[in-house]
């Protein structure tokens, strides 16, 4: 009996494979994808190779070696996207490719934006003059709140923003990794600065004239143009208001500021992984990892268990048959308790948030 294989399919249900089979590679990305793809057949064809396997790629890598570390990730991962679709070849289980990789980035650590510290936010709002800075201040706000990408801001509409009255509920319909995020702006904490006013503001000097739907648009001398703003201006915001604030090396200040900026706020306040990935919109861990190993807050709050202070009372305590002891219990609900002479007691005095009592009886 021939398998479904060896049939020659319908016209249409050939097109809606390759239909299927091309939507592996992301649409936004397919021509670098193409690019790297090609650059890889013409390093075959000069090598004459007629096959790909892990040595083939292996052989290839070595010969790109100069390239960063997170440039031969990229390359990985779009030549296995594009030799799935083109040749059915899954490279994910080369293993040893993968350990080649993952040796060539030990030690790299890649070039992240600088963020912003709470401080920092603090006094622009507070310093920046609206007739200048009033949409650089909007921008800030939502791009820190919901850790947004600045594609993310471009894109934002109108109908996001939507002011509940005593709060903004702003939705992020699109993203990156493909994960709906809603946020919520409150009144903020900042004495003199009321958030709402900000946004309110800015969306009431809006023109109605506008033809697009997009949020956020041209502001200059306390008005708003109709002409949305682009990608590039929201790339470089970060680098403006650290020139405002006179911070070093203002440059480093890139278009992912604010999302860095707002992971970091976050994890400084003691939120855990999950509630970290959830905020950003992150599948892996390991990003939301990253954020939290290098909290100083975090590593603040570690310090303050007081790690290199010695003990008050280190040392175990025995009670010998012969003697009697009290021991005054009053980290433990404030009660004071004698312990009989029999009784061999065990007391780690030191603040913690258990603490475990070994009392053993000895039999006479």
């Amino acid at each position: 009996m021939s398998s479904c294989s060896d049939l020659e399919l319908p016209s249409d249900v050939e097109e809606a494979a390759n239909v299927a089979v091309g939507s592996l590679i992301p649409e936004k990305s397919k021509n670098r994808y193409a690019v790297a793809y090609t650059k890889f057949e013409k390093w075959c064809e000069l090598k004459k190779l007629k096959k790909t396997n892990e040595k083939v790629l292996l052989a290839y890598f070595e010969s790109s070696k100069t390239l960063k570390a997170s440039s031969l990730w990229t390359t990985y991962s779009m030549l296995r996207a594009e030799l799935t679709v083109r040749k059915n070849i899954d490279i994910k289980g080369y293993t040893m490719l993968l350990a080649w990789l993952k040796r060539r980035s030990d030690g790299y650590h890649a070039k992240k934006s600088e963020i912003f510290t709470k401080e920092n936010v603090e006094k622009f709002i507070k310093e920046a003059e609206d007739k200048d800075y009033l949409f650089a201040k909007v921008a800030m706000l939502i791009g820190i709140a919901g850790a947004c990408r600045k594609i993310e801001l471009t894109f934002l509409r109108d109908k996001d923003v939507s002011d509940e009255g005593t709060f903004f509920k702003i939705t992020i319909p699109e993203t990156k990794t493909h994960v709906f995020r809603e946020f919520v702006i409150n009144d903020g904490n900042i004495a003199g600065v009321n958030f709402f006013d900000l946004i309110r503001k800015y969306r009431n000097i809006r023109p109605s004239t506008v033809k697009h739907d997009r949020f956020f648009v041209k502001y200059y001398n306390e008005k708003c143009g109709v002409q949305p703003v682009g990608i590039n201006t929201f790339g470089k915001l970060p680098t403006m208001i650290a020139q405002y604030l006179r911070l070093p090396n203002a440059k480093a200040y890139t278009g992912h500021c604010f999302r860095r900026s707002s992971a970091s706020f976050l994890a400084d306040s003691g939120a855990d992984i999950l509630r970290i990935k959830q905020h950003g919109g992150w599948k892996s861990n390991n990003v939301a990892e990253g954020y939290v190993e290098r909290s100083l807050e975090n590593k603040k709050r570690i310090a303050a268990n007081n790690i290199l202070r010695e003990s008050s009372a280190t040392a175990s305590r025995v009670v010998g048959q012969d003697q009697r002891a009290d021991v005054a219990l009053r980290e433990v609900g404030k009660v004071e308790k004698s312990i009989p002479a029999d009784y061999g007691v065990i007391l780690t005095n030191c603040v913690c948030n258990n603490v475990t009592f070994n009392i053993y009886k000895f039999e006479k």
